[in-house]
């Protein structure tokens, strides 16, 4: 009898933990990435100037988006932006966004020094950083070395959305949705 109950007991946990799993796994904006006529959710973060921003200012014009979501992804964030001068036109602003889920022992001020010594200081102010990963979630994002980019129109619309690096085929859905 006591065998019986010791195994039910296991079953109902299996079977808790796997529909927790389930839901977690299925829920919206679980660790997806923002589709084409979805509104970028919104979220903040500090710039690399320590100005603070909100997603609401990435409305007013098209807007090539760039997420990296791991802290060796910034060669491959630059590949975009190096891209995006021959493929879309000066009107179209470039942002980038460093979400990273560092230690609670690594200080946003130490992040910010490391991105800067990696981006050119006439882009400071459009590169956010956020250590604490609240970007990412408020994205859908999960750690990847490879970047996540979003074409956006004037109102904060995904026009289209990638999770790739710039030499794909993919890329070109970016490209084509920022030239229109």
């Amino acid at each position: 009898m006591a065998r019986q109950s010791r195994g039910s007991r296991r079953g109902r946990s299996i079977l808790t933990v796997s529909a927790l799993a389930g839901v977690l796994l299925t829920a919206p904006g679980a660790f997806a990435l923002p589709s084409q006529g979805q509104s970028l959710p919104e979220f903040s973060a500090h710039d690399l100037t320590n100005g603070k921003h909100a997603s609401e200012e990435l409305k007013g014009r098209p807007t090539l988006l760039v997420v990296i979501t791991d802290k060796d992804a910034g060669a491959q964030m630059r590949g975009w932006f190096d891209a995006a001068d021959q493929h879309v036109p000066d009107s179209v602003h470039r942002q980038s966004l460093i979400a990273l889920k560092l230690p609670f022992f690594v200080s946003e001020g130490a992040a910010r020094g490391k991105a800067k010594n990696q981006v050119p200081q006439a882009y400071w102010q459009d590169t956010w950083l956020d250590k604490n990963g609240g970007m990412a979630r408020a994205l859908g994002l999960s750690p990847s070395e490879t970047p996540y980019v979003l074409a956006l129109d004037a109102d904060g619309r995904v026009l289209a959305s990638v999770h790739a690096t710039v030499d794909s085929q993919e890329a070109r859905t970016i490209w084509s949705a920022l030239s229109r």
